[in-house]
């Protein structure tokens, strides 16, 4: 009998302890207090939680010219007014490390949300939200660039208990649509899904995907003001981190360099379209020129201090 009950017990231990290491947590309470020797793109990061990446040291010039957030990451044009690599190069923003390897081998762009908690009462129901707009966004730029697209499918992920309450894996959202695109030299899929015949030809896909809240946190100030001033959080890094793929792969007649750009360059177009409240995180492709970067509603924050 004794035995029996301290069977029972362990278990109704264990199940409560699941339980509450699953919940979300609250930590509005703590705001989170700017840095200003530091970029916006910086303290984006920081407020995140997310692995630190080190601003890059410029003259007090390049700093004024970097803090410009309407740089454009199309192919740069000379004779024109934008800020783009044509005007504002970006070779001091590279920081690169003698370690043998490129820092893009160890960083992955993902994105971060702070859902406003107005918007929705559960972890689940603000997954849902930010779904919703990723997918609106996607859809617009596709629309304004005259691209065609097809077979836009989205849903949640598998999760079984392992992975919830061994590993602590939280429930995943994705969000997958396929477009063609003439540059690139690629076509819209015929009839199935997935085509073997087709696996070594341009592909133009977008995919995202990233987990339900862990915490709710007050909405850092840099991010925008919400009614309850309260957000539910959504992580880049970790296990129940976001991802963020590139969308061009294969694409004919370009080199790595031009693709990577080309994702830029679309990424940047469908952050116009979000809430000011999901960046869209663009780790270092250094190997390609081009730094790591934060994008917020078509708004380029860089990585940069004055030295």
């Amino acid at each position: 009998m004794k035995i029996l009950l301290s069977r029972s017990l362990s278990i109704v231990f264990t199940t409560l302890l699941l339980t509450a290491c699953s919940g979300i947590r609250d930590n509005s309470a703590k705001p989170y207090t700017y840095r200003a020797e530091h970029s916006v793109a910086w303290n984006i990061i920081n407020a995140s939680g997310m692995d630190l990446y080190s601003d890059a040291p410029v003259s007090q010039s390049q700093s004024e010219m970097f803090s410009r957030t309407d740089y454009e990451f199309t192919f740069p044009t000379g004779g024109n007014d934008k800020s783009n690599e044509a005007l504002l190069p970006l070779t001091p923003l590279l920081q690169y490390r003698p370690t043998g390897m490129s820092v893009e081998d160890w960083y992955f762009d993902g994105l971060l949300a702070w859902i406003p908690t107005e918007l929705a009462t559960t972890p689940q129901a603000a997954s849902l939200v930010l779904s919703d707009k990723i997918e609106s966004a996607v859809l617009a730029t596709l629309k304004e660039s005259k691209r065609e697209y097809s077979d836009v499918r989205k849903g949640a992920g598998y999760n079984d208990w392992l992975g919830k309450y061994v590993f602590q894996v939280n429930a995943s959202r994705y969000l997958v649509i396929k477009f063609a695109d003439k540059d690139a030299g690629c076509e819209l899929p015929k009839d199935e899904y997935f085509d073997p015949a087709r696996m070594n030809s341009p592909t133009c896909i977008f995919y995202s995907s990233f987990h339900d809240a862990e915490k709710i946190v007050r909405t850092p100030d840099f991010i925008g003001a919400n009614a309850t001033g309260k957000s539910y959080f959504i992580r880049n890094d970790g296990v129940n981190g976001s991802s963020l793929p590139p969308v061009f792969r294969k694409s004919a007649g370009h080199s790595d360099a031009e693709n990577e750009r080309m994702n830029y360059a679309f990424m940047q177009q469908v952050s116009r379209h979000l809430p000011a409240w999901v960046i869209l995180y663009l780790s270092p492709h250094e190997r390609q020129g081009l730094p790591a970067v934060a994008l917020q509603q078509g708004k380029v924050h860089f990585f940069f201090h004055v030295k």
